[in-house]
């Protein structure tokens, strides 16, 4: 620590800190222009200007001078505000005054500035800037009249983003920020530079013209979308969500979003959500009364009695799931299930049967200081972005090693430090069960405590690096020095997601895993950590409260598999789409056809427009609860709108169908979290008190292994097609909600085949052209788009989009076997 005074005040801080920082954490104001807590110090703007009495007197930034024992600061004098004030109207020479037209005006740091400092007049004289407006991206303008150089955007996209979309070209007053070549926008639009310009140069174009920041409610909440759980600040009127504000002192993300979370928000004003419940009469839905609904639900599944299956999604809050399980109580069935069934098995089984477990080990935090990572299926960008960008601050902040299992190149494979490990498809368990061999034959593996460890042996025999370099196709070298990376490593992380397009291996691949987890000691030790990502918001909510099969209960697949053969009567669907995202679509739509089938969801989806009975749901962002994220982080979903018509909150809806069933259920989400975290493991003691604006951990933040159990695991098989096509998530999307997002369809509206050049050149494909693909159980055809990521003969198609019908070939399997039809 090191002691210093500001202003006159005794101040002791971290050795590591600057001036800045230490003047902020003793309520001493300095202003700032190019500052950002989460960037690193750059003085570019020189307005946070300081004087040091040990430095003679002279002005330095605050913002990049670090601390020293007995230093002695002042913050102002006249000299410092004639200097800021000279600072400022260098600024204002060229640059443009129309702040009544300007959206950032209320909220402009420069705006502020100039009233502060009364610059009211300007000695310099200068032509304003002239350039046009960047509007070529649908959801980020960009007017360079209005920068001020601060280079924040610049700095954000490298460190946090690991994008680069800009850089800074020209020199002394033709200096700008700009694209390469100087052409439109053109990138992830993640918004993290309209979050950080502190003028009105980078704006978020869904909100331009709607509102000035004075108008809005802000509300505090988690994102409605990923495992990630980030916190989003909502800025609401007129009971609409208008905009994501950015709040970098609430939640672990630092303000940091991605696309979904930053433009994905206009699904909840959507005029296309339910307002009524429905019913069937005469074979057509039309709108009833919640008591007609609550009682057409109620005699159908008495009618069913035992033969009833409930598959929820994971995207309702914790106390909207502790309902629902005690509803399945309530109707005698164990036939309990969410999410597809099979997508989280990794943590449900896999961990379980190796760490005891069923959940990550550590927080996410704890990643930037991480010395290796291995991330397995993607780099967890498109997966998890904000995950992602912890990644990328590990890499360039730590000089991390990141080494990427996948079939398909990504983004930070050109990072330093970082490997792909690009095998054939199906084929990741093999590369893992490599690397655990690695460190047994070289001695590397820490095997003190383990059980199993003679068995794996025997099962790895075959997984050697040299065997499985030959049957995947990555080097052999690149296998073994991964091993040495992970066993060498003070702190390492290994990272895998799970959902829905990632069926396939679930179980084995959390075992490999785990087992890897083990070998190398990262489960359980400080500062390390296997993390397994959902895909749903509350994908780990949902396991922690036992939305799962009992022991006489049946998984989400099978119950489909029974409904479509008439062995199960009816099917109780809450906030899920299985004909959009499930796989295999036609058992799923005979399921949905031959069964008793209640809805429960915001929109008359696919799934809804077969229903018997549909419920009106709500959006996250009207409702109040609470998210478990993939941390197992327990954040507060507050409401920020009101709900519009008769729709509700599932847990309303679950209130009355427990009334009607003749249970007694909690008053309130209050009351409802008081009880499951009575009958909850890890959750026991925790009240929402404790949440705070950072959320609570459950288990602390390294979450210690019930037992160390090796498990040997076979290899996938690769393909012999010559063409195979992928199924997975795309960046811009989550789940099938998004589709219905204005944000997340400006950049993708529909679904597309991917294909590398050399596939595109040989099949005579261009971007756009309609391609049509043969599969076992039938055909797709969709646009293509042409990258450079995909091995030749390795296509790729997101889910998200149900007008495709890919789960009509897609059944779960690691890779389809396709062939282009002319």
């Amino acid at each position: 620590m090191v002691n210093l005074t500001i202003d006159g005040k005794q101040v002791t801080v971290s050795k590591d800190a600057t001036i800045y920082e230490a003047a902020k954490q003793a309520g001493i104001y300095i202003p700032v222009l190019c500052y950002a807590k989460k960037l690193l110090p750059y003085g570019a703007c020189r307005v946070c200007l300081v004087e040091v009495e040990q430095m003679k007197g002279r002005l330095i930034p605050s913002c990049t001078t670090p601390v020293t024992e007995g230093m002695v600061v002042t913050t102002m004098s006249d000299e410092i505000r004639k200097v800021r004030k000279t600072v400022l109207e260098f600024l204002l020479v060229n640059h443009v005054v129309d702040c009544p037209v300007c959206d950032k005006g209320g909220e402009c740091d420069l705006q502020e500035l100039t009233y502060e400092y009364e610059v009211v007049t300007n000695r310099f004289e200068g032509e304003k800037f002239d350039l046009p407006t960047d509007e070529v991206n649908p959801l980020i303008e960009r007017n360079m009249n209005r920068c001020v150089l601060c280079g924040k955007c610049v700095r954000v996209c490298d460190e946090i983003v690991g994008y680069g979309s800009y850089s800074f070209i020209n020199r002394g007053f033709e200096t700008k920020i700009a694209t390469a070549f100087d052409r439109g926008l053109n990138c992830e639009f993640c918004g993290q530079c309209v979050s950080m310009c502190p003028v009105g140069a980078i704006l978020p174009r869904p909100f331009k013209f709607k509102a000035r920041p004075w108008q809005l409610k802000e509300v505090d909440t988690v994102c409605g979308y990923c495992g990630n759980g980030c916190t989003i600040t909502l800025g609401t009127k007129d009971n609409e969500v208008q905009t994501i504000r950015f709040n970098d002192e609430t939640g672990v993300n630092d303000g940091n979003l991605c696309i979904r979370g930053r433009f994905g928000y206009s699904y909840v004003n959507s005029a296309d959500k339910l307002t009524s419940p429905m019913v069937r009469r005469d074979g057509q839905l039309v709108e009833a009364s919640w008591d007609e609904a609550i009682q057409a639900v109620s005699d159908g599944f008495k009618a069913a009695g035992d033969s009833l299956g409930i598959i929820s999604g994971a995207r309702l809050t914790n106390e909207e799931l502790f309902l629902l399980k005690n509803y399945s109580k309530a109707l005698g069935t164990e036939n309990l299930d969410h999410s597809g069934g099979e997508c989280y098995k990794g943590v449900t089984e896999g961990l379980q049967e190796t760490l005891g477990i069923k959940a990550s080990t550590a927080t996410f935090p704890q990643v930037e200081k991480c010395d290796a990572i291995l991330s397995i299926r993607s780099d967890f960008y498109e997966t998890h972005p904000v995950f992602g960008m912890v990644v990328n601050q590990a890499i360039r902040r730590n000089e991390a090693k990141l080494t990427v299992v996948a079939d398909k190149l990504g983004k930070f494979t050109k990072l330093p430090n970082a490997r792909t490990l690009l095998h054939k498809p199906a084929l990741e368990l093999n590369i893992i069960n490599a690397i655990c061999s690695v460190l047994l034959e070289e001695g590397l593996a820490k095997t003190d405590g383990l059980e199993g460890l003679d068995d794996l042996k025997k099962g790895l025999k075959k997984f050697t690096a040299k065997a499985v370099a030959k049957e995947t196709g990555v080097d052999e070298e690149a296998i073994k020095q991964t091993a040495r990376e992970l066993a060498a490593a003070e702190n390492a992380a290994i990272l895998l997601a799970y959902g829905l397009p990632y069926t396939a291996y679930s179980k084995e691949l959390g075992i490999a895993a785990a087992n890897l987890s083990l070998l190398t000691g990262i489960a359980g030790r400080q500062g390390s950590g296997l993390y397994l990502c959902g895909e749903k918001a509350n994908s780990q909510g949902a396991i922690d409260l036992g939305i799962l099969p009992g022991a006489k209960g049946i998984g989400a697949q099978q119950m489909l598999d029974d409904a479509s053969t008439g062995k199960l009567k009816a099917l109780y669907m809450v906030g899920e789409d299985p004909i959009a995202s499930y796989p295999n679509r036609g058992m799923v739509e005979k399921a949905m056809d031959n069964a008793f089938l209640v809805v429960q969801d915001l929109f008359l989806t696919e799934t809804a427009a077969k229903a018997d009975v549909v419920l009106p749901a709500v959006s996250f962002a009207e409702k109040d609860g609470t998210f478990t994220n993939a941390e197992r982080r327990i954040q507060k979903v507050r409401k920020g709108i009101k709900s519009k018509g008769d729709a509700k909150s599932d847990f309303e809806i679950l209130q009355l169908l427990l009334s009607a069933a003749g249970k007694d259920a909690p008053a309130t989400t209050t009351d409802a979290f008081a009880a499951l975290t009575a009958e909850t493991s890890g959750y026991e003691g925790i009240t929402l008190d404790m949440l705070g604006k950072q959320g609570y951990v459950w288990g602390t933040d390294i979450l210690k292994p019930v037992t160390s159990k090796l498990v040997a695991v076979g290899g996938g098989e690769a393909s012999k097609s010559k063409y195979q096509l992928l199924v997975g998530s795309a960046l811009y999307h989550s789940g099938t909600v998004s589709t219905k997002a204005k944000g997340p369809n400006a950049v993708v509206s529909e679904a597309y085949i991917e294909v590398c050049r050399e596939d595109a050149a040989e099949l005579k494909l261009e971007e756009g052209d309609l391609l049509k693909l043969k599969a076992e159980g039938g055909e797709l055809k969709a646009k293509v788009k042409v990258d450079r990521r995909l091995p030749q003969g390795v296509m790729f198609a997101p889910y998200h989009f149900s007008a495709m019908e890919l789960n009509r070939v897609y059944t779960g399997q690691p890779v389809i076997a396709v062939e282009p039809v002319k």
